[in-house]
């Protein structure tokens, strides 16, 4: 099961109607026109949090994981 970035709804990949953008090499599914809206206009931004969510960490423009 995967989840929406932007409402946090769960989507399926497989099921019809789902919107699928990839970004950077990588897919992200929504629940909703509105919610990739969304994120294709706050995109950076959004892949960002996620890579701060898993312990990365950006310095100078590289990407440092764990703790400093």
């Amino acid at each position: 099961m995967l989840y929406d970035p932007i409402c946090g709804r769960k989507v399926s990949a497989g099921s019809s109607g789902v919107i699928c953008v990839e970004y950077k090499k990588r897919k992200y599914y929504f629940c909703s026109e509105g919610c990739r809206a969304s994120f294709q206009r706050e995109a950076e931004r959004i892949r960002l949090h996620e890579l701060a969510r898993v312990g990365a960490l950006l310095s100078s423009g590289k990407v440092r994981w764990g703790m400093a």
